[in-house]
């Protein structure tokens, strides 16, 4: 993997969010009369309806659902008043798509009502830390939670150790009620409780927030810092200050951003996602074995430089050999070391060659006779399963079978059976022979 591609994922309804693998959109849908946003769709059932089949059609992948506005001046409902504005919507909206629903809101009694007409989660701004029984609510029902740091009311001492805090105060509550981590997802905030400031830092500093195998929401749509940035612009012009929020916070790594205007959210969501290295246009990763060698200069230093290049240039290594001395061919120069890295790369066989040979310049490798010294020679053996037949490159390696000094490592990152070999290298190390070869340290 990618480090990301090995984070958990969530099936629901029928979808895997496997998250890392792109951005997921939450289409927001407002049961009230006094949204902040002037959305609020006040008890019409057929509009409702309409706006979410809208959403799903535009790409959404999750909807919304609240009947309470989070806005510092609303005014708190009573659960049961909440309840009814809520409930009807979210049966409506339940019987006309299939995509995940999540209610909205911070009363256990409200949370269980909207499981019970067909949502699937609980979105709870106060992060199971308001109502004592939320948690239990969330447990009996084995909803998932998506979980909110509120910074209102709360003293204030650094933004990221704030949320940090406030994240493992409820994780330390899922924990305590049996709520499974893989049915969690965290959501720092942003305009609960900061100053516009600080809910900028705290969009320059998400990736910080980040907490593993957890996902992050990040809900900025058409917020009141966008306003204040744009200089004061009101809520229905600050769609392209959503914008560069989204993108950013995608950048800095969001699984799921809330959003009121779905299509073109999912557009800018599509393109972050290229930027960044997820999504339908990135190729999957791909598993690839390369030998490393040296004999001249400092050999294990360059064995190590070359592992460290590939990391610094984007390209993961997942499985490192030991370092393995052997004797020269021809005979005539110093002994190598020898070592076999696992690497995940999105590139191409012949890209990595190209990538592999820039490091061996890099490192002082320059022309010279064929099979003369070198201070670095980097050689991709394998590369998934995928035979290679290019003019500067064969894979899998064309003399792979005969080179105890290559099958001596490849044995200890690859146990199985070599890709398109039919065997494994301990089966060719015996073939070959260990005459020459001595392991003398860890890379």
């Amino acid at each position: 993997m990618s480090s990301r591609d090995a984070a958990p994922s969530l099936e629901l309804r029928g979808r895997e969010f496997r998250w890392g693998s792109r951005t997921f959109i939450m289409g927001i849908l407002n049961a009230t009369p006094d949204s902040f946003s002037g959305d609020g769709l006040a008890g019409d059932l057929d509009a409702a309806v309409a706006l979410a089949r809208r959403m799903e059609a535009d790409g959404a992948d999750w909807l919304d659902i609240g009947g309470e506005s989070s806005r510092p001046s609303a005014q708190e409902l009573e659960p049961a008043e909440e309840a009814r504005r809520v409930v009807p919507v979210i049966e409506a909206v339940r019987a006309a798509t299939q995509l995940p629903i999540s209610v909205d809101t911070c009363h256990a009694a409200v949370a269980r009502a909207g499981i019970r007409a067909g949502a699937d989660a609980i979105n709870d701004i106060w992060g199971l830390r308001g109502d004592a029984d939320m948690a239990r609510a969330a447990r009996e029902a084995g909803a998932v939670v998506i979980a909110m740091h509120n910074q209102r009311g709360r003293g204030f001492r650094d933004v990221v150790g704030d949320i940090r805090a406030g994240f493992l105060a409820t994780l330390a509550i899922c924990a305590r009620e049996g709520i499974p981590r893989e049915r969690i997802i965290l959501d720092p905030g942003f305009g609960f409780g900061w100053t516009p400031g600080q809910n900028l830092e705290m969009l320059r500093r998400l990736a910080e927030l980040r907490i593993p195998g957890l996902p992050l929401l990040v809900g900025t749509s058409r917020k009141s810092t966008i306003g204040h940035v744009l200089g004061g612009a009101p809520v229905d012009q600050r769609l392209e200050g959503t914008a560069a929020t989204v993108a950013l916070s995608i950048a800095n790594g969001a699984d799921i951003v809330r959003v009121h205007d779905v299509a073109e959210m999912v557009s800018v969501a599509r393109m972050s996602d290229a930027i960044v290295g997820r999504g339908p246009m990135v190729p999957p990763a791909v598993s690839a074995l390369v030998a490393l060698g040296s004999n001249l200069g400092d050999r294990l230093g360059n064995l190590r430089a070359a592992v460290r290049m590939l990391a610094e240039r984007g390209t993961e290594v997942t499985a490192k050999s030991s370092v393995w001395e052997s004797s020269p061919v021809p005979e005539d120069q110093p002994s190598y070391l020898n070592a076999v890295i696992r690497v995940e790369t999105r590139l191409g066989p012949a890209e990595l060659l190209a990538r592999l040979k820039e490091i061996e310049r890099a490192l002082g490798r320059r022309p010279g006779r064929r099979w003369g010294p070198r201070p670095a020679d980097l050689d991709i053996l394998f590369y998934g399963r995928e035979a290679v037949n290019l003019p500067e490159l064969q894979v899998p390696h064309p003399r792979i079978l005969e080179r105890g000094f290559v099958l001596a490592p490849l044995a200890e990152v690859l146990t199985g059976e070599l890709p398109l070999l039919g065997m494994t290298a301990t089966e060719a190390l015996a073939a070959v022979g260990v005459a020459g070869l001595s392991r003398c340290s860890n890379l």
